[in-house]
């Protein structure tokens, strides 16, 4: 809490409190004004622990045995530790102490049985004082902390009205770079920031993932819409047992390696996951039909998560037995199971295996099927399945087993023979046929309408896209229709319809030249200047095979490539099953398939090494998908991959923006393969994901406008609209993008507003609140341009293009090259290091990263020569014209993004400046190597003089050289205590111990040995840190 902290925001937190206290006239959270202080927070979780192990406790737990309670909660690194702690084995989260008696107890600090109930104990506080864990650093006041069983899980920062979340949030991003979620704090797992009518939760974070796109409002389940009352979000979230499931039940453990992290679950995944968990539960296994109903989430709002945590918690009800989770594809089954297993809380934890398994063959599946074991969450396909239950030797399963079938609207279509081939039953019929006793529930972005209905019931809960890019779960899009050749005039449905017909499209060769020509002329604007890459799929019509066009467009990249400078290349594969269907084109496709896995393996494996073949052409998938999602371990990733059917369902991808279509898609088919480019990824980078479309314009365009008026809105699937009500609609809803001159005049508005406040781009304005203004029009301005220079035609189709004619874009919004540099840079920088001034935070934490017409890049030759310039004025005592070159020197480092170059270069300037640095020779020099060596040279001796003072103040002149400890810190990462791993500090201080009282400095030799350990881990840490920020 900041000191200055208000009347009303003091009465605001009352207010809250009281509420908190008596929701609904029901006593809640009982509040402890008492607790003020670490040390009292300490106290009240000791006296609750103990309250609660009575059966197991003879007398209070003495200094030494709480020492080893306190000992493993303060050795909580992460967030994510801290929810494998709280979750415990089997939802008990136990610590293990060593009684001063002789008797070994585990004490039970959490029991998941007993949320809302039970011995478990809801509290208040606030007003907490948090003394700065950091030297340098401020002592803070934490406004409101929730606290269950006595340690803090939700921690709760207030704004009064007319301030915004954004500000509490940053305060406690503050937090985490401060340290202050440590000790007793480190278990906290929500954060809330608080205004009377914005409010947002998120999952507690290291420092580096925080990310305000995963701060959500609360919606109301009706109808989606966002809950704006700090009264009702109360009610709906931080009542008893809401808080509490919400930190526990309704929290994703992610284990995924080296990403490991906690998710705090959606309104939309809470409300779906409650009604799938109600309908199973009062669900007769043995006489009901089967079918619970199904949840409709539009693809890309974290279908993976809810029906995780839907199989999760059905797995421990006690009418169910096992649960399988079946996937549409063999493909997608590897991809389910490793996201489960990171998500199971039980995988990794005190070296638990966990509970989930995939299935190696169909005698494995029945192996897992069978046997009683805590590995009841199992992952298979629907075709393994279905193959498994017509094997003659299968028996029905007495075993109540819960079916969660996922992309559920392709699900209903695959059918399987019966009775000796005589007879074709839908596959999952098949299953539930064969195994009576079992429940079902589907999961789709995209229902079939009526089929899904009638395979799996009633609708539970839905979220369409419409609503998820409201909350900004997913982006909207930005798609265009391109003409190529002349198509037939007046086509009939069949010929619009690849899936019926051929058409002209299928066959010219003139319409594979002009849409590759168009890919690489705007592969700079659609892929954000090369920073994501793209899928294209191609399909021919009339039942032809559609492999030999993929492989023309192909060859026709690969052709272009040959003709490109390496930089402006793409790197393109191609990936479609191998034929083994013995059919007359089986051997064309499977040479065409092998000539692109031998390309494929030239360009990233190179001559001598040749890893894929037509025997691997799985393992050639899963790497080929590696590098588009760009998550191979090397680092090298493709731009453009060419599929007929794979990855348009069930891929994700964040950092992948564009999708190429030459073909026709409809309904569902379409918004499954456009939202292969919405994953949120960055908002100001990829405000939308790009869909060219390269035939029938005008039929496609209609196609897509209805199929988005189908998917959402459900009752829109059955009104009958024209195309320009449906444009309009899908535009007004965010879906798709508005027309070009709208965002430019949005733009435009922006500038002028921009120019009246900044005195025409020349200065930052006089009063606080118009410099909040500028602010905040500076992050309309982000948003706004990053959208316009997506478009790759205005609305008259002429080109437009922020990289190849910047000039014209400068006019388009009325900014000139100069005006928008001054802005971009200067402008904005000091808008920046006043917002970290006022709000008390690091300026990186300031959230505006600015967005330039094209990239503004230091000129480092022109950097150097300024340098040398001030340093011979300086050298020759000429301050005034040193001043005015100083002056010039920080205009151009404000072209700089990264905030620790600019610190750095800054540092240098003023070093010289102050005559604090001098070079060995004058004129100084202008060649760049010889400066950055001069820099580096000034910065090693401000090290030496820092690593000197250290020694002399910590009493370690006959323990460690400035070399030694130089050294040491060369091993140090930013914000991490990480440098005594190999006891290299312990020993240090422990060689220190003899006499540091007789040498450091009388501050430091008054502090106890214990104290002194203390705090020379922090002052070591925090002069390691800043050190690194000089690198």
């Amino acid at each position: 809490m900041s000191e200055n902290k208000t009347k009303s925001e003091l009465a605001f937190e009352k207010e809250v409190i009281d509420h908190l206290a008596n929701i609904g006239g029901v006593k809640q959270w009982e509040y402890r004004p008492e607790i003020t202080t670490t040390d009292r927070l300490w106290e009240n979780f000791k006296r609750i622990l103990e309250q609660n192990n009575q059966a197991r406790l003879d007398n209070p737990l003495s200094i030494t045995e709480f020492n080893q309670v306190k000992k493993v909660i303060s050795s909580i690194q992460t967030p994510y530790k801290a929810g494998q702690f709280l979750y415990g084995v089997n939802g008990v989260s136990e610590i293990e102490v060593d009684l001063d008696n002789g008797k070994h107890v585990f004490l039970t600090v959490f029991d998941q049985a007993q949320v809302g109930g039970g011995d478990t104990v809801y509290q208040i506080a606030n007003q907490i004082r948090r003394p700065k864990i950091i030297d340098g650093k401020k002592d803070r006041r934490f406004d409101i902390t929730l606290l269950i069983n006595g340690l803090p899980i939700v921690q709760i920062e207030l704004k009064k009205a007319l301030h915004t979340t954004a500000e509490s949030l940053n305060q406690m991003e503050q937090y985490i770079a401060e340290k202050q979620y440590s000790d007793i704090f480190s278990t906290v797992q929500i954060l809330v920031a608080m205004t009377p009518h914005d409010i947002r939760y998120m999952a507690n974070t290291p420092l580096t993932g925080f990310n305000r796109a995963f701060a959500f409002n609360w919606q109301y389940e009706k109808d989606a819409k966002p809950v704006r009352s700090w009264k009702n979000f109360s009610d709906e979230v931080l009542s008893i047992p809401m808080a509490h499931d919400l930190a526990t039940r309704y929290m994703i453990l992610d284990g995924t390696k080296n990403k490991e992290s906690i998710k705090v679950m959606r309104p939309y995944q809470v409300y779906a996951t409650r009604r799938v968990i109600d309908e199973v539960q009062k669900f007769d296994f043995k006489y009901d039909d089967g079918k619970l109903g199904y949840i409709w989430h539009t693809t890309g709002s974290g279908k993976t998560i809810t029906s995780f945590k839907t199989a999760w918690l059905s797995s421990r009800l006690p009418n169910v037995d096992k649960v399988v989770f079946l996937v549409d594809r063999v493909a997608l089954t590897n991809q389910t199971s490793d996201a489960y297993r990171a998500y199971d809380p039980v995988a990794g934890f005190e070296g638990k295996t966990g509970v989930i398994s995939d299935t190696a063959n169909i005698s494995d599946l029945h192996r897992k099927l069978t046997k009683k074991s805590d590995n009841n969450i199992i992952v298979t396909s629907i075709q393994k399945m279905s193959r498994y239950v017509v094997r003659e030797d299968f028996k029905s399963l007495n075993q109540n087993i819960l079916f969660i079938v996922d992309e559920a609207h392709r699900s209903t279509s695959e059918t399987v023979s019966r009775k000796g081939g005589k007879e074709k039953v839908p596959m999952l019929k098949n299953i539930r046929d064969a195994i009576p006793n079992s429940a079902w529930v589907g999961y789709t972005g995209t229902p079939k309408f009526p089929e899904t209905r009638e395979i799996f019931g009633d609708i539970l809960h839905a979220y369409t896209i419409k609503e998820a890019i409201a909350d900004r779960n997913v982006l909207g899009f930005n798609v265009q229709f391109k003409n190529t050749i002349k198509a037939p005039e007046n086509p009939s449905d069949e010929e619009i319809d690849d899936s019926i017909k051929g058409s002209v499209y299928d066959t010219s060769e003139e319409h594979v030249a002009l849409v590759v020509e168009d890919i690489f002329e705007n592969w700079k604007q659609r892929s954000n200047n090369r920073k994501y890459n793209a899928l294209f799929t191609v399909h021919v019509g009339g039942n032809k095979p559609s492999t030999p066009r993929a492989m023309a467009y192909f060859d026709a990249f690969v052709k272009k490539n040959e003709t490109l400078p390496e930089q402006d290349r793409l790197k393109v594969a191609v990936s479609f099953s191998d034929d083994t269907s013995n059919g007359a084109n089986q051997l064309k496709t499977n040479e065409n398939l092998h000539r692109a896995i031998q390309h494929y393996n030239q360009m990233f494996f190179g001559k001598t090494n040749a890893p894929y073949d037509m025997k691997t052409v799985k393992a050639y998938t899963e790497d080929l998908t590696s590098r588009l999602n760009k998550t191979a371990d090397d680092g090298n990733y493709l731009d453009l991959v060419i599929v007929v059917e794979q990855l348009l369902t069930g891929f994700d991808a964040p950092e992948l923006n564009t999708l190429y279509i030459d073909r026709t898609l409809k309904g569902g088919s379409l918004i499954q393969a456009y939202s292969r480019t919405n994953r949120m990824h960055n908002m100001i980078e990829k405000p939308r994901g790009n869909v060219v479309n390269y035939r029938w314009p005008k039929q496609n365009e209609r196609e897509m406008n209805e199929a988005f008026g189908i998917y959402s809105n459900r009752a829109s699937a059955d009104e009958q609209l024209s195309l320009d009500e449906l444009k309009e609609l899908n535009e007004d809803s965010g879906i798709i993008s508005k027309p070009f001159s709208q965002v430019q005049a949005e733009v435009k508005e922006v500038v002028e507003k921009l120019s009246i406040l900044t005195d025409e781009f020349i200065k930052v304005p006089d009063s606080e609140k118009a410099q909040d203004d500028a602010f905040e029009l500076l992050r309309d301005y982000n948003r706004l341009l990053s959208q316009l220079k997506q478009y790759a035609v205005d609305d008259d189709d002429n080109p437009v293009s922020a990289y190849d004619n910047a000039e014209d874009f400068y006019k388009r919004i009325g900014i000139t090259e100069d005006e928008e540099v001054i802005l971009t840079t200067v402008i904005a920088g000091e808008l920046k290091e006043r917002r970290a001034k006022s709000e008390n935070i690091d300026i990186s934490q300031v959230n505006l990263e600015m967005i330039h017409i094209h990239d503004i890049k230091i000129d480092y030759d022109y950097l150097v020569d300024l340098i040398a310039k001030m340093a011979d004025a300086v050298h020759e005592d000429k301050m005034v014209d040193a001043e005015e070159t100083r002056e010039e020197i920080h205009f151009e480092i404000a072209k700089s993004e990264n905030e620790h170059e600019k610190a750095k270069i800054s540092d240098f300037i003023e070093k010289i400046f102050a005559k604090e640095f001098e070079f060995e020779k004058y004129p100084a020099p202008t060649n760049v190597e010889e400066m950055n060596q001069a820099m580096e040279k000034s910065q090693k001796d401000s090290n030496i003089k820092i690593l000197r003072a250290f020694i002399q103040k910590w009493g370690l002149d006959n323990t460690a050289t400035p070399r030694h400890l130089e050294t040491l810190i060369q091993k140090h990462k930013f914000g991490q205590e990480d440098l005594d791993k190999q006891n290299e500090m312990t020993d240090m201080m422990n060689v220190a111990k003899s006499d540091y009282k007789e040498l450091a400095s009388d501050e430091v030799a008054a502090l106890s040995w214990v104290k002194y350990r203390i705090e020379f881990r922090k002052a070591f840490y925090e002069m390691a840190d800043e050190m690194k920020k000089g690198e």
